[in-house]
């Protein structure tokens, strides 16, 4: 080999994935399981349908998720939290607009005790009022921090601009709604939606034949379904009524910066057009080498760092460029982020950037289930859409394949910076 000649780079064209395995509890909570990785430790994630959409009151549903591990009938929440440390175990938990997930962590050796403990934590919360009256407090002041960050006035404002502000995807909270939440509503909540026809779980690691037993026993035969359970409907949303204000301006005369957020509702990763405005998105705004982190950071110097996103939930999805720039120059970063989005929807993809972003799309994608964890990541993402992992496999080969055309068509049909949103969040200084 001789070392002063580059190799050749070549084209990621397949990608080799695990076969994932599905089956059902013996209460028809439907499994996943994914045979990976060579180191004895495991994975179990039991993911809900119980995220804010679902709620009665804001809160509501994020509480309930953050005070499930706070303690039970005997066990307190430091009680538990020091068994889970005992065994060299941990969990996560977490809620978003749709789902509310926990993950447990554990050497394989002590699954069995930390699936008894997590049973018990899961099927029979206490919701202890003293515990969610010191998470209340916390999540209050934490608030009060979070509303002098400009970068969280215009996200705020921006999820109400694009979705509507009485629409669950832009419905926000305020410090006002946390205290009402008492731990009766909680427990409601709990009982209508942490239930076998809301959940959904993945289990992976080296031997799931070894862990599906147990994982069948705390969670199937030991969590029977109610005698005359009627589940709770799933709930639909209403329309989305974007507001007829596209321009909205937050002044906060403290601040330094601005923050910006620029964007419209789209689609959800369901839709044929996704994966290609994936790559679209990619282009303009997905990367550190994109034409918006070169025009106005890199050109420009308005900012330490721009991006633009794509992001899928269950029922819809939005577009947003976001940044954080020099107080004086937001107006000038809108316009040059316009240009951007037109040059997109007019203009013809280099053959060498292309391929620049071919490579990256690629490589991350290999990066992204490189490992058993991060494979439960990506399958988890594409399960609660009844999607598997052959979406990784189908949009690799259309990374290969998209054509220039095709790149700015897409652009073109969702693009449309016309009937975006614009807010800006801060001091408000201006150039003319």
């Amino acid at each position: 080999m001789d070392r002063k000649i580059m190799p050749d780079i070549k084209t990621v064209k397949n990608l080799p994935l695990t076969r994932t395995e599905s089956t059902h509890l013996s209460n028809g909570i439907p499994v996943v399981i994914i045979p990976a990785g060579t180191e004895p430790v495991c994975r179990v994630d039991l993911v809900f349908e119980a995220g804010s959409r679902y709620q009665d009151t804001i809160f509501q549903a994020s509480l309930t998720n953050q005070m499930i591990p706070e303690g039970t009938a005997s066990m307190t929440g430091g009680m538990i939290a020091e068994e889970f440390e005992f065994y060299g175990s941990y969990f996560n938990i977490s809620a978003d607009r749709d789902e509310a997930d926990i993950t447990i962590h554990s050497l394989e050796k002590h699954l069995e005790p930390i699936l008894r403990l997590m049973s018990e934590v899961l099927i029979h919360p206490a919701f202890p009022k003293e515990e969610l009256d010191i998470i209340k407090a916390n999540r209050i002041e934490s608030m009060k921090v979070d509303d002098q960050r400009v970068e969280s006035l215009a996200r705020k404002q921006f999820n109400k601009l694009i979705f509507g502000s009485n629409h669950p995807y832009g419905v926000v909270g305020e410090i006002r709604d946390i205290e009402p939440i008492t731990s009766a509503a909680l427990v409601d909540f709990h009982s209508r939606f942490y239930e076998q026809a809301h959940c959904k779980i993945m289990i992976t690691g080296p031997h799931p034949d070894q862990y599906l037993p147990m994982v069948e026993r705390f969670f199937g035969e030991n969590w029977p379904v109610k005698e005359n359970n009627i589940s709770s409907p799933d709930r639909e949303l209403p329309e989305i009524q974007s507001s007829t204000i596209k321009r909205s301006i937050i002044t906060q005369k403290d601040a330094v910066q601005t923050a910006l957020r620029i964007g419209k509702p789209l689609f959800n990763r369901m839709h044929p057009d996704f994966m290609g405005l994936t790559i679209v998105n990619t282009i303009l705004g997905g990367y550190f080498g994109s034409r918006l982190m070169s025009n106005i950071r890199e050109e420009k110097g308005y900012t330490y760092g721009i991006a633009s996103h794509l992001l899928s939930l269950r029922d819809s999805g939005y577009f947003v460029i976001g940044s954080t720039v020099r107080a004086e120059v937001w107006e000038e970063t809108v316009i040059e982020c316009t240009k951007e989005i037109e040059r997109m929807c007019t203009d013809k993809v280099k053959p060498g950037e292309l391929e620049l972003v071919r490579n990256y799309l690629t490589g991350q994608i290999q990066r992204s289930v490189d490992g058993p964890f991060q494979l439960t990541d990506q399958m988890r993402a594409l399960w609660m859409n009844g999607l598997d992992l052959s979406y990784l496999s189908v949009f690799m080969e259309l990374i290969n394949s998209i054509t220039p055309e095709e790149i700015r068509n897409l652009a073109a049909r969702h693009l449309n910076h016309t009937n975006m949103a614009v807010v800006a969040a801060g001091p408000m200084k201006t150039s003319v």
